[in-house]
């Protein structure tokens, strides 16, 4: 099976629309996106002074924040892909669709986590140059496997409204504000542009959360 076979057959398998009712993968998947991108908004200002002393309660907080993000960004994947069955999901019956949600979550935790760790948890070195290709591997990765998913979100019309185009608007502003992060010289410039990116989080999770429609 292909994957445009698989985009089809999620579109033809989309159950009927029911009015009023909040889809179980609307209500967790994007109660958890929110919560993520909540915490993830208050680390990246926490991070601002930590970049002249990585040290003390300050740090600690920002772990705690930073990664409890990440596992809140990871575990939203869960319900949009399905559950445990996989049928209950924004992705329809789209095999592909599910993997890509569940292997964002898992490379968006272990991008975060050894990003922290490299930063943070690490004696400093000389040569940074390893840790930067396994990051922008990784980054790559993620944003590749959220492409995919918000192609198959869209095909599948599970959700619907602004719900439908979420994902690839979430898409799209994490292209934009990470390359201007990644490019900007100032800190202050970087910031903005992640606060942006975490704002849209936000935004995202807020939509998929309160949408009404279509479910199984």
């Amino acid at each position: 099976m292909t994957i445009g076979d698989d985009l089809r057959d999620a579109s033809t398998s989309t159950p009927a629309a029911r009015p009023g009712r909040r889809p179980a993968w609307g209500v967790w998947g994007g109660g958890l996106i929110t919560v993520g991108g909540t915490l993830l908004l208050i680390a990246t200002l926490v991070e601002v002074p930590l970049q002249e002393d990585a040290s003390g309660a300050l740090l600690a907080l920002f772990a705690v924040l930073f990664l409890g993000s990440a596992v809140a960004h990871a575990l939203a994947m869960v319900p949009l892909s399905g559950g445990r069955t996989g049928a209950d999901g924004i992705v329809g019956g789209s095999v592909v669709g599910r993997l890509a949600l569940l292997g964002f979550g898992a490379v968006f935790l272990t991008s975060q986590t050894v990003y922290f760790v490299v930063t943070y948890a690490l004696p400093p070195v000389d040569d940074y140059s390893g840790a930067f290709v396994l990051t922008l591997v990784l980054s790559v990765t993620q944003l590749l496997l959220l492409l995919v998913a918000s192609l198959v979100v869209l095909r599948a019309g599970v959700a619907v409204g602004a719900a439908r185009w979420a994902l690839l608007a979430l898409t799209v502003v994490a292209v934009v504000t990470g390359a201007v992060a990644n490019a900007a010289d100032s800190l202050a410039v970087a910031t903005v542009a992640l606060l942006c990116s975490t704002g849209a989080q936000i935004v995202v999770g807020l939509v998929l959360a309160t949408t009404r429609g279509r479910d199984r």
